[in-house]
């Protein structure tokens, strides 16, 4: 389902946010280089202004419209380095100078012409090809204000010349092929920077996340958990690891088929997401073995964890395509202590996986003890 709208915008408001906060470096350095140059050709033009009219109060009236321009462009260049107003205000900002600089080229036009009589190339049509060109993805603002700063320059060109005339024909098919152009330029080449995100988007999430359960996929499980390693290593914070394995899940996808080995991992998953904190993280290693790093956790805070999740997991029947499966998991636990590397808690955790399903699954084994189900029912870690 394409997931834009007929603007070239992304359907979900969260996901165009996204995309403007990802983009804005890139526009915002375009702004700033669009914003010194108009000013420095600007204030340039004023020598030719010069030479054109001479010192009079012609001259004076277009000179005082450059630097109302360029000051507004100024102010803008000025907050926009700063960067600490939101993306909605810039694109206004610039939207406005836009204008402006047609508004002050309209009575430049006037002014001129009224004086010597004659019209040079409309520039007009350079500075908003400029604006589209550099400005995408944002459609709406570049847009409005070239086509009302284009109306602004066409009806300031109809006061002095005919409009049926050559000059007024051309000058109104130069900037119609320009906001055309433009327009079209702005909306094909955003449409295809928002695909191009969504598809980095899409991939992102690809790698970062398992698609059948959701959680953590195993490349992006690790990367957490050596940064939380590394710092949990630097501040001697506590930290702990889960290795979780389902029980017997080669037997499910055996007599029940694949298909059903599916649903029981995705409600493996959904039951245990559901006993995690939000800064715990849980990954999809292996086909039917899962990892949880519990940052800032004790062995026996991890033990507690664990002995919970497997609890949630035994504690009702996997209702599946009408047949109920009695499901149950095996965890080791393992705390940071002496380890060198993520990889060496994990091992360690693993070994624990290994000697729960040996004392014969549906047991959490923590290191250095041993299987602790019994210890469980005899409360002495109870909450």
């Amino acid at each position: 389902m394409d997931k834009l709208n007929f603007l070239g915008k992304f359907k979900d408001p969260a996901l165009e946010r996204s995309f403007q906060k990802a983009k804005w470096p890139s526009v915002r350095f375009r702004l700033l280089f669009l914003y010194f140059v108009t000013i420095v050709t600007y204030l340039a033009g004023a020598y030719i202004d010069y030479v054109d009219l001479g010192s009079g109060s012609e001259f004076h009236t277009i000179l005082l419209g450059r630097i109302l321009t360029c000051l507004s462009g100024a102010a803008a260049f000025i907050v926009l380095l700063r960067n600490r107003v939101s993306l909605g205000t810039q694109y206004a900002l610039m939207a406005i100078c836009m204008f402006l600089v047609l508004v002050s080229e309209s009575v430049k036009l006037s002014v001129k012409f009224a004086a010597i009589g004659s019209l040079s190339v409309p520039t007009t049509v350079f500075i908003v090809l400029a604006y589209y060109i550099l400005l995408t993805p944002r459609i709406l603002p570049p847009f409005f204000a070239a086509l009302s700063g284009s109306v602004v320059y066409l009806y300031a060109l109809s006061s002095v010349v005919p409009v049926a005339s050559g000059t007024f024909v051309n000058s109104a098919i130069y900037i119609l092929l320009a906001n055309i152009f433009g327009g079209f330029f702005l909306y094909t080449f955003g449409r295809s920077l928002h695909r191009e995100y969504a598809a980095m988007e899409d991939l992102k999430r690809m790698v970062a996340f398992d698609e059948l359960t959701g959680v953590c996929s195993r490349r992006k499980f690790l990367e957490a958990g050596n940064c939380l390693f590394r710092s949990a290593c630097r501040f001697e914070n506590k930290l702990a690891v889960l290795v979780m394995d389902v029980d017997h899940f080669k037997r499910v996808n055996d007599e029940y088929g694949h298909h059903v080995g599916d649903i029981v991992l995705k409600e493996v998953t959904r039951r245990c997401v559901g006993v995690l904190r939000e800064v715990d993280y849980m990954g999809r290693i292996g086909g039917e073995e899962f990892g949880v790093v519990l940052p800032y956790s004790s062995l026996h805070d991890a033990i507690r964890v664990a002995e919970r999740l497997r609890q949630r997991v035994v504690e009702r029947m996997f209702d599946v395509d009408g047949a109920y499966l009695a499901v149950s998991v095996s965890i080791g636990v393992a705390e940071l202590k002496d380890h060198e590397t993520f990889k060496s808690l994990i091992q360690d955790a693993d070994e624990q996986l290994y000697a729960a399903k040996k004392g014969g699954r549906n047991l959490v084994c923590p290191t250095p003890y041993t299987v602790v189900d019994r210890i469980y029912k005899n409360g002495i870690y109870a909450d």
